[in-house]
């Protein structure tokens, strides 16, 4: 069941970053950073709020591995980052993580498609879905508007909003969140070209 708490701020998550720095002169390489959706429940040092969202925020990462690094607010603090950096960095990199996935659609029996699966065995799916040209990857199956969840790390799905029933995969999307050891949110955005915006989160009956 979805309890629906519809907030009219749209925000495309990417700018919310964009207004933040990152990176000192002597950062890692740029292909070990991440900008990435986080449970707002682990209190990381550094993070961006997305309006209308309770339990999900934006966080810049380094991926060490498949281990994720998460800066100090004094190591921040005492870097000298750029804008730039993160705008370029960060999205050359959600887009090369949406790159490498590929959406597994789930249909009914009149074989009209419900929603899309994306998943990794890397923690990098909570980067890929902020990829500039994410939406652009289900406009020929899901329309120009859709509904996101992102339970995990590993695990993002996607469905139509026009004639969508993705209210009544909560099993599915709770399961998927309570039993990964890095859980990130049950929260549901809408993704157009307009932004992004928080419609709910999925709760049990």
């Amino acid at each position: 069941m979805l309890d629906v708490g519809c907030s009219k701020i749209l925000a495309a998550v990417f700018l919310l970053a964009l207004s933040c720095n990152l990176f000192a002169a002597d950062a890692p390489p740029a292909d070990s950073w991440r900008v990435i959706l986080e449970p707002k429940s682990m209190h990381r040092e550094v993070t961006w709020e997305i309006p209308g969202a309770g339990r999900t925020v934006i966080a810049p990462v380094e991926l060490e591995g498949d281990q994720y690094r998460f800066p100090s607010r004094k190591t921040w603090d005492e870097s000298h980052f750029a804008p730039a950096d993160i705008q370029r960095r960060g999205a050359i990199m959600a887009a090369a993580d949406l790159a490498t996935l590929k959406p597994n659609y789930h249909r009914d029996r009149k074989q009209v498609i419900q929603y899309a699966e994306l998943t990794s065995d890397r923690p990098i799916v909570c980067s890929a879905v902020l990829a500039p040209k994410f939406l652009d990857l289900f406009r020929d199956t899901l329309g120009d508007k859709v509904m996101l969840v992102v339970p995990n790390r590993f695990t993002a799905y996607v469905f139509p909003v026009l004639a969508s029933n993705y209210q009544d995969y909560y099993p599915m999307v709770l399961d998927a969140f309570d039993s990964s050891t890095w859980p990130i949110s049950v929260e549901v955005f809408e993704l157009s070209d307009k932004g992004m915006r928080t419609v709910g989160v999925y709760q049990s009956p």
